[in-house]
């Protein structure tokens, strides 16, 4: 089937090396894998052009600004390539970019598996499920062990340091701590992680969201007391807050049960 001029479907995407550097399983979905002619577009490490004129950008990564990451190749694989494409969702963003996972030659690699184990990019879940994310989470610890590309000058920011945190406002962000009171209205539940409601820092979940935590396993009412690791655009909300609304955005960092 013809998708258009320089794009048609070749079948699936490889599963070998998929341990170590291809397109998880898990990653997978029902939409046809397109194999493209397409080039990385320049100064920007997640997109690619096609050789039709449009653009494609790995989904779930976001890149975080630096002071000085050298040593790093900021624009990731520039080269022109056959490049495998499976798309999540139909929609494309406003700049009529389409999200999906991109594999890359030579070896069928998947882009952002790379790029985040070379500390080159953050997970920022938001359109692929949490078991292929676990795939890139795990990657992503590695590489900040390791001090990796960015990781070098970023690090995750404490959840009880609510002045640092405000100087993060407008920047994606992690951030780690234990939630000292869970707070729940008709439209929004709240992680706390101070007393001082002005400004210590808070994690929300809409009620409409609620449910997509609890269908991943994770009832966020019951976090009271847990330690967890966050992710997101940090913004001012009296204190510093994020909005969470992806299950991925929590990592739990107390599964055997070590609460306050």
């Amino acid at each position: 089937m013809m998708l258009g001029a320089g794009v048609s479907v070749w079948g699936s995407v490889p599963a070998a090396n998929a341990d170590e550097n291809g397109l998880p399983e898990a990653c997978r979905n029902d939409a046809a894998t397109e194999t493209l002619e397409a080039r990385a577009e320049p100064g920007e490490p997640h997109v690619w052009r096609t050789s039709t004129g449009g653009l494609l950008r790995q989904a779930e990564l976001v890149s975080l600004v630096v002071d000085d990451i050298a040593g790093t190749d900021a624009t990731g694989d520039t080269g022109a390539a056959g490049v495998r494409f499976v798309a999540l969702g139909k929609e494309t963003d406003r700049w009529q970019r389409r999200p999906g996972h991109l594999v890359v030659s030579p070896g069928d690699r998947w882009l952002a598996r790379e790029l985040v184990r070379q500390g080159q990019a953050v997970v920022e879940p938001r359109l692929a499920g949490r078991d292929c994310l676990a795939h890139l989470l795990k990657e992503e610890t590695a590489a900040r062990q390791r001090k990796a590309g960015l990781w070098a000058h970023e690090r995750v920011w404490s959840a009880h340091d609510p002045e640092a945190l405000s100087e993060r406002t407008g920047r994606y962000t992690l951030v780690a701590g234990r939630v000292i009171s869970v707070g729940e209205t008709r439209s929004m539940v709240y992680l706390n992680f101070g007393g001082r409601w002005s400004r210590d820092f808070t994690a929300t979940i809409s009620a409409e969201r609620k449910a997509a935590f609890a269908d991943a396993g994770l009832d966020v009412t019951s976090l009271d007391g847990a330690a967890i690791r966050l992710r997101g655009m940090v913004r001012q909300a009296g204190g510093p807050s994020i909005d969470l609304v992806h299950p991925a955005q929590i990592e739990r960092l107390d599964r055997n049960g070590d609460r306050r």
